[in-house]
């Protein structure tokens, strides 16, 4: 196993072989070709995957059979399996109670190389004999982080490839449901501040509306970076030399929302495009412009927008909007909703809630979540979306005279 910067893996002098930067990475980020670093801004993993195994051939002149992605969170699960690895820069060895610190520390103190000793210290470990509990501690952990999306797989084989996307780890767009919401967040802020970020979703469905169905999606943002942090405007500026302060800093975020295809956007909140943004700097965007946009990917509505959020601050964003036909199924004096919360891999989670109005006199008979409460014929749902989730509901006419 050899381990590469990804930062050096790319090749510097072959760069007009490399694709184009997606346009939300040129806008927001001045990215003028799509580089290795920058593979994960693309949601569907069996794309990126596709994607950095070219830019490893322009880079370093090499196939590969397939692409695996992990995370921290990755990390994090297989060192708790293990029990320990031994630290790199000696002295205690790591655990998962201390790794984030001990690579946040390790890797001010010797670069990204400490990286590359700790993961080759995981290797090692898995290469050892281990006990049964152990391999099954193991099992356990790689199987959550598949669950999570933490860990994604790709190969260059279209039967293994197959079987992967039908155990749902491939990380790709899923298409299985009615509706569906599939939220991306993207750092264009050059901070390390989403682990930071506490995000929470609200989704209110008027069932009511027809022949649409009207959502209202409230997308929650809570930056928990300490105080003293670097202020949000230039969006370029240099937010530190460590990653405690690199962590603690404004989120600059691109977000992307996923929804059904053939959604129509009614309402948002304006999301403002600031004067010392990167975009207004090269002259993608104008100041004052609301940066809220609409567009089509993967058969699917994408609704986007940018804001910066200073550290210890909070803020919501709305959309209103009229779903398709196809998202509410009427049989007789039922109606049937089902909907699928896509997890963004690497988020840690999203605490979601869910409001579903049905018509008077319809009350809910049957659900794949058990609601948190039902007044007035509504019904509300909350959970926290670790995972994918879907959640099916069933709603039934009673009638007064009939109760």
């Amino acid at each position: 196993v050899q381990y590469h910067d990804a930062l050096r893996v790319d090749n510097w002098e072959r760069l007009t072989l490399y694709p184009p930067a997606p346009s939300g990475l040129e806008d927001h980020m001045n990215a003028q070709v799509w580089l290795l670093r920058d593979v994960s801004w693309e949601p569907d993993f069996p794309t990126a995957a596709r994607t950095a195994a070219d830019m490893y051939r322009i880079g370093q002149g090499q196939e590969v059979d397939g692409v695996i992605a992990i995370n921290q969170w990755t990390l994090l699960a297989l060192v708790q399996g293990l029990g320990s690895i031994p630290s790199p820069s000696g002295g205690p060895p790591i655990t998962h109670r201390n790794l984030f610190s001990k690579l946040e520390q390790g890797t001010d103190d010797h670069g990204r190389a400490y990286m590359d000793l700790a993961l080759q210290g995981v290797l090692e470990r898995l290469n050892q004999a281990v006990a049964l509990p152990t391999l099954l501690k193991l099992a356990s952990a790689i199987d959550g982080t598949l669950r999570k999306r933490d860990l994604l797989l790709f190969v260059d084989d279209p039967e293994m490839q197959a079987s992967i996307a039908e155990r749902l780890w491939d990380g790709g767009l899923r298409h299985d449901s009615t509706d569906y919401l599939y939220v991306v967040d993207s750092n264009v802020g050059w901070s390390k501040a989403d682990r930071n970020i506490e995000r929470k979703v609200g989704y209110q469905v008027d069932l009511r509306k027809e022949p649409r169905a009207r959502g209202k999606l409230t997308l929650g943002y809570n930056n928990h970076s300490g105080p003293g942090a670097p202020g949000c405007e230039p969006q370029w500026l240099n937010r530190g030399t460590n990653y405690s302060q690199l962590k603690n800093a404004c989120y600059w975020n691109l977000w992307r929302v996923y929804i059904p295809q053939g959604t129509r956007l009614l309402g948002n909140t304006p999301l403002i495009l600031p004067e010392y943004s990167v975009s207004a700097e090269i002259g993608r965007g104008h100041p004052g412009e609301d940066t809220v946009s609409v567009s089509s990917s993967y058969n699917r509505t994408v609704i986007s927008g940018l804001f910066a959020l200073g550290a210890g601050r909070a803020s919501n964003v709305d959309l209103v909007y009229e779903l398709p036909l196809n998202v509410v199924r009427r049989d007789g004096d039922d109606i049937h909703y089902q909907l699928l919360i896509q997890k963004q891999p690497g988020t840690r989670y999203r605490d979601v809630s869910v409001e579903l109005i049905p018509p008077n006199n319809y009350h809910l008979s049957s659900s794949s979540v058990e609601p948190t409460a039902t007044a007035d014929f509504r019904a509300w749902f909350s959970f926290r979306v670790e995972q994918d989730v879907v959640l099916t509901a069933q709603f039934s006419r009673r009638d007064n005279d009939s109760r």
